[in-house]
């Protein structure tokens, strides 16, 4: 990290969370998680909305053990971070191992031809970043964190696994498309509520979501292939699962198109759903006309 930004409290304590044993920190990361994150209203809140819309199946007392697992997944998630943005690669690479579809992943990184790489927020997403870019080099767009000392320390963290960060910009689109058409590697976070106007609404679990129609429109103009791809956590570190995107991603309709793209993150999700962000308001946005869910189940 450049040494004209001041470290922050929370680059401080990051890099004091990665010095310390990580079957440690990940205890010490649920125990807070669970005792901490329950008292904070507006999580519990979404994540019960969220689990209430997208898993209907299960019952009240079902979906409150869920809502626990995974405050204890979030606490966990940021105490895994010291280690994933502060150890070498081959610490990290070393807790890595391939799960269901990693190895068609692996020979499709190696190959000929552009692969996106379709990362939703589920388990360890950064140490996605560090198994692919370590076959190779992965070319993902970056917005800037607010806290400047966090920002260059992520910055930092994130290049040394030996990929290239790039703006959410039309300079950053036309790099990945670059990369792409050089039979390169670009990595995505498809599961979160783009700018109006690079999106469409698609199903998912079911339900309307503004969906980015980026990743499609990549893969149509350079004929990528995709994947969505997820490292879930375990006790042995961190298990590489992939799967290549539905074919229906690939079509010119933008409608059928996402909708294939939400149908593979839901199958992801499904292995492992206390892993996934449910604390996301990703319903916020809606078609004209259909109330947000969050403000109707809790009305101000």
């Amino acid at each position: 990290m450049s040494d004209q930004v001041p470290a922050s409290a929370m680059t401080k304590l990051i890099k004091a969370m990665g010095k310390l044993p990580l079957p440690f920190v990940r205890a010490t990361g649920r125990m807070v998680g669970l005792l901490g994150l329950r008292f904070d209203r507006r999580t519990r809140r979404a994540i019960d909305r969220n689990l209430e819309l997208c898993l209907p199946r299960l019952d009240k007392k079902q979906r409150t053990r869920l809502r626990n697992r995974r405050l204890q997944h979030m606490g966990q998630t940021f105490a895994e971070m010291g280690h994933l943005w502060t150890r070498d690669v081959k610490f990290i690479l070393d807790l890595c191992y391939e799960g269901e579809g990693a190895a068609a992943l692996k020979q499709a990184v190696e190959g000929k031809g552009g692969v996106i790489v379709l990362a939703p927020h589920i388990g360890n997403w950064e140490a996605v970043n560090v198994f692919v870019s370590a076959i190779r080099p992965m070319t993902a767009m970056y917005r800037p964190n607010k806290d400047e000392s966090l920002d260059a320390f992520i910055l930092e963290a994130r290049n040394r696994a030996g990929g290239e960060l790039v703006p959410t910009n039309r300079q950053g689109v036309m790099q990945i498309v670059k990369a792409l058409k050089a039979d390169g590697v670009v990595g995505m976070l498809p599961d979160q509520v783009p700018q109006q106007g690079s999106g469409e609404f698609a199903p998912f679990f079911g339900h309307q979501a503004y969906t980015m129609t980026l990743a499609s429109q990549l893969a149509l103009k350079t004929a990528a292939k995709a994947f969505v791809v997820g490292c879930i956590q375990t006790q042995k570190g961190f298990e590489v699962t992939a799967f290549e995107v539905d074919p229906r991603f690939y079509d010119k309709d933008p409608e059928t198109s996402l909708t294939g793209l939400n149908a593979s993150i839901e199958q992801l999700v499904q292995r492992a759903p206390s892993q996934y962000q449910w604390e996301y308001k990703r319903f916020k946005l809606q078609p004209e006309g259909v109330l947000n869910p969050y403000k109707e189940a809790n009305p101000s």
